[in-house]
């Protein structure tokens, strides 16, 4: 039997209970509604001066220019010039679709879009916040996605019928018609003026004063799951947002799924999953949506190649990154999610992957000295992507394995094509494993499978003792070494304080990590920190991806290694700071993103750094653990404390 076999039928039977109602399930538009499980669409558009502009051609936090009628969404033919600019501001909403907000600009007119959902009744509100002098109008374009059966008819200006295979449908819509037969839609459509409010609806018929009602009571239920968190209500709503905005369909294998980022996935055949961003994402989801947190993280294993490895990333294209894995942090991550929302059925069906894919990383990346290697095999491209080409069996390949792509700790490394590792030993890797090893060992107590936690905790004593001839004295600080030459890497990175995670760190060698390093304001701290780059190091001043920004998910390791030993004083400087980047770019710009300057502390307006990325909630979600609302993965070391 495959090792996927119970963990995949556990998850289409979550997905059956998920897949339903009305939510932004298509990963094309941030405006597109859907209702599962017919596919029934409704999407929203502006129409002026004989151009039609989709809103959801834009994705939350980007400001770009939007293509016009005959784009990748209408199927019209020959696309039209360039003519707007639109920006959309991700508001709050819930991961179930039941209340959704953003606010457009669309080169000067401003809207709020707001929607709830109860059922099969939908209900949406669209207020103009600033006019243009000239006309514009919303289109509303009904059809079924994805091929299923059904088909839209429309009834006069206010109305229009979906008939599905069981059941009909109606789309009510009221505010003044506008009228235009030139509008380059070929569906059925209504068409109102935007110059004042418009309400519509689907199941039941609202009027404006009604629909202002029913948003109104989904605000304020939306609001209210914050409140819980008190003074962490903001962030809380920050990160929920920012994962419920990247919540899709897929229909392809039929699950609900969160990628990273929506506009990512149509540039990938409809979706991208990647691997330790979907754990960490699965995480946070979990602590408020339990099953669609667990599925999510299922979803991962789905792409495993040869049921041996989980793949840096799998996509919609069918391209697969056969070459390599990424950080092993499964284990840390379902660890947490078991202590708040305990699984054990999950645990048990995930066991057999969950294995493998720790047995592979003791195979395939140990290296000559016991510890972890970065790694890169050779394999035959399956979908002709350019990647598949030029990445396999290189020391490129193996540094994207790290989760950290371009890091100037990967600049031109020694590679070895007969063992396809880096001949680096890797101090982050090596650390991550052992923690690996230790969480899963947990976990297979947890489903009395015994053996399975004493073979996990030896291998995690094997390689930890490995560890531990990492430390460079002379530095006061864990390095990478080279394999070939036994000399120390100079390039160097926050993955220093990786091994937090395990025991091998002992209290002189924790405080010259952090008297030494993490407060040294040439290297690590600073108003806006963890850089990814020393601050002394020439590739700091790129700010470029992983060179010299902040990324969440490094803030979030290192943290969480502080949480095992006594550095309350570190831990918390790391909490706040972290917190400050997340609240002031939410609040200025709705952006959560993927990466932060460590300079002005500004996220997702640079080259390379998307400003609605799943992990960037995680600055926030380190807080909730720093506050006990959410548990740690393991017993902490020092009080949990809230900060300021």
């Amino acid at each position: 039997m495959s090792v996927l076999t119970d963990c995949l039928n556990l998850a289409d039977r979550m997905h059956r209970e998920l897949a339903r109602g009305w939510n932004t399930w298509d990963t094309h538009s941030v405006l597109r509604h859907v209702l599962l499980p017919e596919g029934l669409a409704i999407s929203l558009g502006v129409a002026a001066h004989d151009r039609l502009v989709w809103m959801g051609d834009a994705f939350p936090g980007r400001e770009e220019q939007t293509r016009t009628a005959g784009t990748r969404l209408t199927s019209l033919g020959k696309q039209l010039p360039v003519t707007n600019t639109v920006e959309v501001r991700p508001g709050p909403r819930c991961y179930d679709g039941s209340y959704t907000q953003l606010e457009l600009d669309l080169r000067g007119a401003r809207f709020r879009v707001q929607t709830s959902a109860e059922g099969d009744n939908w209900t949406a509100l669209i207020t103009p916040l600033q006019n243009e002098p000239w006309p514009r109008a919303l289109a509303v374009q009904v059809g079924v996605l994805w091929g299923l059966p059904g088909y839209a008819q429309r009834v006069d200006d206010h109305r229009i019928i979906a008939h599905l295979p069981h059941r009909t449908i109606d789309i009510y819509a009221d505010g003044e018609p506008f009228v235009d037969p030139n509008l380059p839609v070929m569906s059925p459509y209504l068409a109102l003026r935007l110059d004042r409010p418009v309400a519509l609806s689907a199941g039941r018929k609202v009027s404006i004063e009604q629909a202002q009602a029913v948003i109104a009571k989904a605000a304020q239920a939306e609001a209210a799951t914050h409140r819980v968190y008190g003074e962490l209500a903001e962030a809380h709503e920050a990160m929920q947002s920012c994962l419920a905005w990247n919540v899709i369909y897929d229909p392809k294998h039929r699950r609900v799924i969160c990628p990273v980022a929506r506009d990512w996935n149509c540039k990938r055949g409809g979706y991208a999953l990647f691997c330790w961003d979907s754990f960490f994402g699965a995480w946070m989801i979990a602590k408020d949506q339990p099953t669609l947190g667990y599925a999510c993280a299922i979803e991962t294993f789905r792409g495993m190649v040869d049921e041996s490895f989980i793949p840096n990333v799998t996509q919609g294209t069918g391209r697969t990154s056969r070459d390599r894995s990424q950080p092993p942090v499964a284990g840390l991550c379902l660890l947490g999610m078991q202590r708040q929302h305990p699984r054990q059925d999950v645990i048990t069906a995930l066991w057999p992957a969950l294995m493998a894919w720790n047995h592979w990383w003791d195979k395939a990346r140990q290296n000559s000295q016991g510890t972890i290697s970065l790694g890169s095999n050779p394999c035959q491209p399956q979908v002709g992507d350019p990647a598949e080409f030029i990445q396999p069996n290189t020391g490129e390949g193996a540094a994207i394995e790290s989760g950290l792509d371009n890091s100037h700790m990967y600049d031109h490394p020694p590679f070895d094509a007969q063992s396809h590792l880096m001949l680096i030993e890797d101090v982050g890797m090596t650390s991550l494993y052992v923690a690996d090893c230790q969480a899963l060992a947990e976990l297979a107590r947890l489903i009395e499978r015994h053996d399975d936690a004493v073979e996990l905790s030896a291998r995690a004593d094997r390689y930890q003792s490995a560890l531990r001839h990492l430390w460079s004295d002379e530095e006061g600080i864990y390095l990478n070494r080279r394999l070939d030459s036994g000399k120390w890497w100079p390039h160097r990175s926050p993955t220093s304080f990786y091994p937090l995670l395990t025991d091998a760190v002992s209290p002189r060698q924790l405080e010259r990590l952090i008297s030494e390093h993490f407060m040294n304001e040439q290297e690590y701290f600073g108003e806006w920190m963890l850089p990814v780059t020393p601050r002394h190091h020439p590739a700091f001043q790129e700010q470029l991806y992983q060179r010299g920004r902040v990324w969440p998910p490094v803030n979030f390791l290192v943290y969480l290694g502080m949480l095992r030993h006594p550095c309350q004083e570190a831990r918390h400087l790391l909490v706040d700071k972290s917190l400050r980047l997340l609240l002031g770019n939410w609040r200025e710009h709705g952006i959560v993103a993927e990466t932060y300057s460590a300079t002005d502390g500004s996220g997702g307006r640079g080259q390379y750094t998307h400003p609605l990325y799943a992990w960037g909630g995680l600055l926030g979600f380190m807080a909730m653990i720093e506050q006990g609302m959410v548990p740690a993965p393991f017993e902490t070391v020092g009080n949990l404390t809230s900060t300021k």
